[in-house]
């Protein structure tokens, strides 16, 4: 089958935009998941430091065919920080999805507030190119708000969690959330689908893109993603990291337009939907420890303002 791969490179290399001879090498990744998994190749040309192309490869189309889509309207808008989509098909007994490969390589270093802005800015900067063309649909409300509240205050048997719920319900208002602009968001935006080049930041992984279009959900996902190894909550987590949070959710509610009492709204809703869309998509042990954290957001509101938002 890599010799099939290869040809297809090979044979569409003018197509695609892509060098037409030289020597194309691969290496071969794993990409497991409890939840799911494929293979990816990463073609490198005449030696080259970083992939030209990537190849996802896939047992069934759906995965495949929906990152593709993805990929395509995302980069339409946004592509400065988004791999080039090339090709999604069939090849024998697999599903292939071909984009180009993006300079970089998941960040290592240390979080300085300098790292922090930067990703911040690359956040907001997708984020502002996405606005406006989210697929206007009827029952956003219910979508981004009733039903991930109705799945959590459900799941567990902490009282501050349903009366936490009930709060925010009241809060957000359907007429509240008229008022919020609908961004598609990555959806998965976690540091290890972040590559850096210097100081240019890239996205990849796009397959849960649009799956809920509440803004800032990628930041709060992203910046918890920071947090969270540390344990469940401001007690625990790394006081230095903490002391930049305000100002990384300040910077984005101002480079979106949105108001200051916002974020604290939208934080609890990022919560309940990155809980209702894991417990949705049948990854059990991530929502059972992702409960836990929002468990002690109320129970500690007070602490959790501290470390998101300014006094």
């Amino acid at each position: 089958m890599i010799s099939e791969w290869k040809a297809c490179l090979a044979g569409n290399a003018a197509q695609w935009g892509m060098p037409e001879s030289g020597d194309w090498r691969f290496l071969l990744y794993n990409n497991y998941h409890p939840h799911c998994s494929d293979m990816d190749l990463f073609w490198f040309h005449n030696g080259g430091t970083y992939p030209r192309a990537v190849t996802k490869i896939l047992r069934e189309p759906t995965r495949g065919e929906r990152e593709f889509a993805n990929l395509r309207q995302v980069y339409a808008f946004a592509s400065e920080w988004v791999p080039r989509p090339l090709h999604f098909g069939p090849q024998g007994r697999f599903w292939t999805l071909w984009m180009e490969g993006v300079p970089g390589a998941p960040f290592q270093g240390s979080l300085t507030p300098e790292v922090l802005q930067s990703m911040t800015a690359a956040v907001s900067g997708i984020h502002r190119a996405l606005i406006g063309t989210a697929v206007k649909s009827e029952g956003r409300w219910q979508r981004v708000v009733a039903a991930p509240l109705e799945s959590l205050a459900a799941f567990g048997d902490a009282a501050a969690v349903r009366e936490g719920c009930d709060r925010i319900r009241a809060r957000a208002s359907a007429e509240w959330l008229d008022g919020v602009p609908e961004i598609p968001q990555h959806g998965d935006l976690y540091a290890g689908n972040l590559l850096v080049d210097g100081d240019r930041w890239r996205v990849v992984d796009w397959e849960g893109f649009g799956l809920t279009d509440l803004p800032a959900y990628d930041l709060y996902t992203l910046l918890l993603s920071l947090l969270r190894p540390d344990g469940h909550g401001p007690a625990e987590w790394n006081a230095r990291l903490m002391q930049q949070m305000p100002s990384l959710v300040e910077a984005y509610g101002k480079r979106i337009g949105l108001a200051a009492g916002d974020m604290p709204v939208l934080l609890t809703l990022t919560l309940a939907n990155w809980f209702y869309l894991q417990w949705r998509d049948g990854r059990t042990e991530f929502s059972e420890r992702l409960y836990r954290t929002i468990q002690d957001h109320f129970e500690h509101e007070a602490s959790w303002e501290r470390v998101f938002f300014s006094a």
